[in-house]
């Protein structure tokens, strides 16, 4: 079987599909992965055929498009923002700009089944145009109906000046889902209702060494601070986050990215350590909460090890998955950093928290992993008309 999986260039977004490319070529399926000029190089050692799709991008240019966004979207609800990004950024813009060279790679490779991620719509209008099913990849948390319906519109206004009347029916799309059912809000139309669960491989526990970070910490307990792979460089984020917890009597280890600048955290106690990177497999088996920002790495990694989270919300869904964290009493949702030592309190002593979050753990170690679901997707028959 040809699949084609296809992601956007950012880290966060690729990353959560590599265990299932990788299970389906292991399993012999054809597997190519198509993404942006900027993201070739996560892909270099993973033995996929990596496809690069689109110009690379002009970062003055990003700024500037992201300035004006949030412009447009200040006094939105979170929702609306969430709404407005996607169908007016992420398929309006970006997804455009990628579009004539996606089919073009579609017509001509002609893959059986696309595999696409929530946030890379090129893929999924190239597969309508081209005649290919798609499954739909999860990234996040997912997302309702009416929260999308624009980008729907933009879309098929898309694939109308291609030719095609409009994109085919979600119904029976297969969403592959990481997210744990038990955080879904109830009485939800969802843009994907037909849902395979697939474990998230990359943040399960694995066998793995003891951190060196971990070594000489006084404390009993230790705390995660985290903005992930793609908001790490907010300026004054993570410190305040830090400076949040610095007199507390806990261990704090704070990553802050590969090509992050340790300096601007200046002098720190012996009980913070802050480092560009620890693999989060390895850390999180030692800590006793995590503060993020509601990041789906960081909180799916936080839950499949039983970890309650403090979560700080900063863009796109994090306000969501905030919610949800908060309404299953595996975190609490914080509005600024002024909160999160109280918020830490309260999910170190209060033992509701962990043992919400080692309930999650139990129930994403049962889900199906990435072999299991690239065999169901060899045995797929969806018809897209």
């Amino acid at each position: 079987m040809r699949l084609m999986f296809s992601s956007g260039a950012g880290y966060s977004h690729l990353a959560p599909m590599l265990p299932l490319a990788r299970a389906a070529r292991e399993a012999g399926d054809e597997v190519a992965f198509v993404t942006g000029p900027e993201a070739m190089r996560y892909l270099e050692n993973t033995g996929l055929h990596a496809v690069s799709v689109g110009q690379p991008s002009d970062p003055a240019a990003a700024a500037s498009t992201w300035q004006r966004a949030r412009e447009e979207m200040a006094g939105m609800t979170a929702d609306e923002r969430l709404s407005h990004l996607v169908a007016e950024y992420l398929v309006g813009l970006g997804a455009a700009a990628r579009l004539d060279g996606m089919v073009e790679f579609v017509r001509d490779w002609r893959p059986d089944l696309v595999i696409a991620n929530l946030a890379e719509r090129a893929a999924v209008m190239a597969a309508g145009l081209a005649g290919v099913p798609y499954a739909m990849h999860a990234i996040g948390p997912p997302k309702a109906a009416a929260t999308m319906e624009r980008a729907w519109e933009v879309a098929n206004g898309l694939v109308r000046e291609r030719g095609l009347e409009e994109l085919p029916p979600r119904d029976a799309v297969p969403y592959l889902d990481f997210w744990p059912e038990e955080l879904r809000p109830a009485d939800v139309a969802w843009e994907y209702p037909t849902r395979w669960p697939l474990q998230p491989a990359g943040v399960m526990p694995t066998p793995g060494p003891r951190p060196a970070v971990l070594d000489g910490l006084p404390y009993d307990r230790t705390v995660y601070v985290t903005l992930g792979t793609t908001h790490n460089a907010r300026p004054g984020v993570l410190e305040s986050m830090v400076a949040a917890l610095r007199d507390e009597p806990v261990n704090v280890v704070a990553t802050i990215g590969r090509d992050g600048d340790l300096s601007r955290f200046g002098e720190q106690p012996g009980h913070v350590r802050i480092e560009q990177f620890v693999p989060q497999t390895q850390l999180l088996p030692a800590v006793d909460a995590v503060v993020c920002h509601g990041g789906s790495a960081t909180v799916l990694g936080a839950l499949a090890h039983g970890v309650p989270l403090v979560v700080l919300p900063l863009a796109t869904d994090h306000f969501e998955v905030a919610a949800q964290i908060q309404a299953a009493e595996a975190g609490i949702a914080v509005e600024s950093a002024d909160e999160i030592l109280a918020a830490v309190q309260t999910v170190l002593t209060d033992r509701t928290y962990r043992a919400s979050a080692e309930s999650l753990a139990a129930g994403i170690a049962e889900q199906p992993g990435p072999a299991a679901v690239a065999a169901r997707l060899r045995d797929l028959e969806v018809s897209i008309r």
